[in-house]
C-alpha cells in the first residue's frame, strides 16, 4: 500500500451541471428515486451506466461510498474522479480503490480519469493473497465481498485461501456453512 501525503489536497469547485459517469456495481438491479421524484435511476445489470450531473451525483453520495455506484469518468476535461470524489467528501475510498485495484499513489490517483469497472474482478482473481486481505481490511470491504461471492458462483474464484477469508468475515455461527450456502441457492437459480 503507498504512503499518503500528509498535505490534503484542495477541494476544486464544480459546476454542477458537470456531466458525471457512474456504473452499477452491483450483481443485480439497482433502482434509485430521489425524495422529490424528479429524478431516478434504473441499471440493470453489473457495468451499466448512467450519466447525471454533479448537482444529481450529491444525492447519490451513499451508493458512491459504499461502491454500490462507481465513478467512471467525468465529462470535464479539467476535472478528475478524485476531484469529484473530494467535493462530496469520499475520496479515502477512491484513494484505497486507486491504491489497492490500480496501484496507484495519491498523485497518480489526482490525475485519473477513468474507472474501469471490471478491474475488480480483475484484482480479485489476479491479487495474491495479501493484497486480497488488505482489500478486506479496506471500506472496499463489502464491495470485495459481493464480488468475490459471484465469482465464485461463475467458478471464477478458485483460490482457496481467498474463499477462507471470505469466510472468515462472516458470523461465527454461519461461518461454516458460507459457501454450501451460496452453492445452495446460487443451485436453486439454475
Amino acid at each position: 500500500m503507498s504512503q499518503r501525503t500528509n498535505q490534503r489536497r484542495k477541494r476544486k469547485s464544480i459546476d454542477k451541471d458537470t456531466e458525471i459517469v457512474i456504473a452499477n456495481n452491483t450483481y443485480g438491479m439497482f433502482v434509485w428515486e430521489s425524495r422529490s421524484g424528479d429524478m431516478s435511476i434504473e441499471l440493470n445489470e453489473h457495468g451499466d451506466e448512467e450519466y447525471v450531473s454533479y448537482r444529481e451525483l450529491r444525492q447519490l453520495k451513499k451508493y458512491l461510498s459504499n461502491m454500490k455506484l462507481i465513478i467512471t469518468s467525468v465529462n470535464d476535461d479539467d476535472v478528475s474522479i478524485m476531484d469529484v470524489a473530494r467535493g462530496l467528501r469520499i475520496d479515502d475510498v477512491y484513494l484505497e480503490y486507486f491504491d489497492l485495484i490500480e496501484e496507484l499513489n495519491e498523485e497518480e490517483a489526482n490525475k485519473e480519469d477513468e474507472i474501469v469497472i471490471d478491474d475488480f474482478e480483475d484484482f480479485i482473481v489476479d491479487s495474491d493473497v495479501d493484497e486480497f486481505e488488505e482489500a478486506l481490511k479496506s471500506k472496499m470491504r463489502p464491495t470485495v465481498i459481493n464480488t468475490s461471492v459471484e465469482l465464485y458462483k461463475t467458478g471464477q474464484l478458485v483460490n482457496r485461501d481467498k474463499a477462507k477469508l471470505i469466510q472468515k468475515t462472516r458470523p461465527k455461527d454461519v461461518r461454516e456453512d458460507f459457501w454450501s450456502d451460496i452453492e445452495a441457492t446460487f443451485d436453486e437459480d439454475r
